[in-house]
């Protein structure tokens, strides 16, 4: 992962935001409706910035040029719907994308740029982003996740099964960004953001890395959403009605107490503890 600097500290003029009616249930593909969702956040954003696109992973071939890992479209549409039925539909909120380029988040690959083997980076927001996908879309019928894996086997599941990734800022950032800024970029595009989530309601699992940002949105979307468990610092967040679950955890790349294990293993019994009480969300 490039930490590339840039114009972060600029922060939109409120605009009115208008949705295009072409925007309908009628769209024929979720990467069409995402799109015209990109296509509008450009109108607004203007010439000066780009639009960081992003949304549910492509699963095609991969391909390496000018030192740079991508990859083309493939059968992730399908796949998606089949892990929807399945309950194990996954997306991921996080914060922005940590460079000075934008580029197309959908083809993220969680390999080593510079390197034409497809070796898998050790950068510590892939480490743990991959390891957290490879979990919660291999969850058994009970509710359990798997063992802590080795980075071969969480790539490989990166690499190949489908989800979701959605940034609450659509323009690159740095390594950090302060909790005003996204609020006010989350404030001026909130209909545009909506819209997007929307795309991916067959979800059934939500991991929620922006410090609870990405909840409050999906309370506009599911009203229900409540807190599993007591005290300030609930791991789970869910919807009886809609029957999902919101991981409420650390962003990847921070640095977690008790080392990268010790956290998988604090979100594999919280997620756990709430099949254990809910069964029939699964």
């Amino acid at each position: 992962m490039t930490n590339r600097s840039n114009k972060r500290g600029a922060i939109l003029p409120k605009k009115c935001i208008f949705v295009s009616t072409l925007f309908s249930a009628q769209m024929e593909s979720i990467h069409e409706q995402e799109k015209l969702i990109f296509e509008e956040y450009q109108k607004l954003l203007g010439e000066d910035e780009k639009v960081s696109t992003d949304g549910l992973h492509y699963l095609g071939e991969f391909y390496y040029a000018n030192g740079y890992w991508g990859r083309d479209l493939g059968s992730e549409e399908a796949e998606w719907e089949r892990y929807c039925k399945q309950k194990r539909g996954l997306v991921v909120l996080t914060k922005d994308l940590n460079d000075d380029t934008a580029w197309d988040i959908r083809e993220e690959h969680g390999r080593k740029n510079g390197d034409p083997n497809p070796t898998p980076t050790q950068h510590i927001f892939y480490r743990n982003l991959r390891r957290w996908v490879y979990a919660l879309v291999n969850m058994d019928n009970e509710g359990n996740l798997p063992d802590f894996p080795d980075i071969e086997t969480a790539q490989e599941c990166f690499e190949t099964e489908p989800w979701v990734r959605v940034n609450l800022k659509k323009v690159p950032g740095q390594s950090s960004i302060a909790n005003q800024t996204l609020a006010q970029y989350i404030q001026d595009f909130r209909p545009l953001l909506l819209k997007q989530l929307e795309i991916y309601k067959g979800a059934s699992i939500y991991l929620d890395c922006t410090r609870r940002y990405g909840i409050e949105l999906l309370k506009e979307l599911y009203s229900d959403i409540k807190s599993f468990g007591d005290g300030d610092d609930e791991w789970i967040y869910f919807s009886e009605k809609y029957r999902l679950i919101i991981v409420n955890s650390y962003h990847p790349s921070y640095p977690l107490s008790g080392g990268e294990e010790a956290y998988y293993n604090r979100m594999k019994d919280a997620v756990r503890s709430f099949y254990r009480e809910h069964p029939d969300f699964l």
